[in-house]
């Protein structure tokens, strides 16, 4: 009797991991944006993890799983995007009023509809929410990670009047060095400061409270990443030990001496070419009409946009793009130099440049700059998790956590192609993407 309750048991075990089993097969598969893809691929998910990778027919499949046929589909790494703003748009709203559960919630479930499995919200959260929301880790939203409070001299912080109380207003490296101990008691993933006059209507955080900053958070193990504009000031953050520049220099070209120190220096690059780039049009943009701005978009929000372009000035948008070609350059002659180039859209950081769209739009601005569609998808994959220290994530190796797009069309000949997506599963879940659509639509 022993002998057939154990047999028993262990049928039920076996049954119970064949069902949870499931196979995916037919696709061009890019496992690692690095390395060539698989055509005609398999690979085999169980309890959320890639645990199987290889040709269809090849593999070894446990009984009873589950077959979903991808023949047609490119299937890619889920993204990451490292750098947001989150919480303060809402509608045609902004404001800090709207940095409410329900908005930011809302804001990751628009990042997760349009694939993107993590974001990193940079130095502009509010209170205890992006704290609570990160140790969630609800199912079928993007994982949140923040850099809590961010670090500037007074009213040298972000640029629009909403953001800046959310940063500290810093006089003193004692200060400096006593704000950094306070966030990193929140145990925040990253500091974040902000090196910047705008314009000149500022005063810019000085060296001495900027190199404050990182050797105390250094102390305290926590990495620190910089706004910056000028190329003297990455120069100065670099040489302070920076681990990373949430923009490219954009007042000049970067000479050998300033790519020199980030490469020395393995400073992580964001190169941040969105929104730069959308100040550049003196007529509405062709990707208003992406039916993936749309689907992410509130309405009312992009009608607001489209008529936004009649406000523009001829010299306006010639400064515009002359500082655009500006990062352009730069970001191709570090990708020529071989620099650590990550990701980040920056959205959110203004009125009106709102979320998940952006991550898609960023990677076909760093091809057009210069970089591989390949080099691009690394940059919000395996670079970025590397970045963010998600072991699990990045690559679609055995081991590493099912989050990936299904796409309809391959990102490696046509950076454009990761927008067209047809499912997104996190953690092993195909992602109800109309409910989603539904509710983005309700608001």
């Amino acid at each position: 009797m022993l002998r057939k309750i154990t047999v028993l048991l262990w049928s039920v075990s076996v049954a119970s991991a064949a069902s949870n089993a499931v196979v995916f097969e037919g696709a061009r598969l890019v496992v690692d944006a690095r390395k060539a893809p698989i055509d005609d691929a398999a690979f085999l998910v169980e309890n959320g993890h890639i645990v199987k990778v290889g040709k269809k027919g090849a593999l070894k499949i446990p009984a009873g799983a589950a077959r979903v046929d991808l023949t047609g589909k490119t299937v890619i790494p889920a993204l990451l995007d490292p750098h947001v703003h989150l919480g303060y748009q809402k509608g045609v709203s902004y404001a800090a009023a709207n940095f409410t559960r329900e908005n930011v919630v809302d804001q990751l479930n628009r990042y997760a509809y349009a694939g993107v499995a993590a974001v990193l919200s940079m130095g502009t959260d509010l209170g205890d929410l992006p704290f609570q929301l990160r140790a969630e880790k609800a199912p079928g939203r993007a994982l949140l990670f923040t850099a809590g409070k961010g670090m500037a001299s007074p009213d040298a912080g972000p640029g629009n009047a909403e953001l800046k109380p959310s940063a500290y207003a810093l006089t003193s490296e004692a200060q400096a060095r006593q704000a950094v101990r306070e966030q990193v008691a929140k145990k925040v993933d990253f500091i974040k400061v902000w090196v910047d006059d705008r314009n000149g209507t500022v005063k810019k955080t000085p060296p001495e409270i900027y190199r404050a900053i990182i050797d105390e958070s250094h102390k305290l193990h926590t990495r620190v990443v910089a706004h910056v504009y000028y190329l003297e000031d990455a120069k100065g953050l670099a040489r302070a030990g920076i681990d990373a520049f949430a923009h490219l220099v954009r007042d000049q070209e970067m000479d050998d001496e300033s790519i020199a120190l980030v490469k020395q220096h393995h400073v992580f690059m964001m190169p941040n070419l969105g929104l730069a780039e959308s100040r550049t049009h003196a007529e509405p943009a062709a990707w208003l009409n992406d039916p993936l701005y749309r689907d992410t978009t509130p309405a009312v929000l992009v009608e607001r946009v489209r008529a936004s372009y009649a406000q523009r000035t001829p010299a306006a948008v010639e400064t515009a793009q002359k500082t655009y070609r500006i990062m352009q350059r730069n970001l191709a002659k570090l990708n020529a130099a071989g620099a650590w180039i990550g990701f980040g859209a920056d959205s959110g950081a203004v009125p009106d440049y709102f979320h998940a769209y952006n991550t898609h739009r960023e990677l076909q601005l760093m091809v057009e700059a210069g970089m591989t569609p390949a080099q691009a998808l690394t940059a919000v994959t395996a670079t970025s998790a590397e970045f963010l220290r998600l072991q699990d994530h990045g690559t679609l190796d055995a081991g590493k956590s099912a989050d990936f797009l299904v796409l309809d069309a391959d990102p490696l000949k046509d950076i454009a192609n990761t927008r067209k997506i047809a499912k997104v599963y996190l953690r092993g879940q195909e992602l109800d993407r109309p409910k989603l659509l539904h509710n983005f639509n309700l608001q």
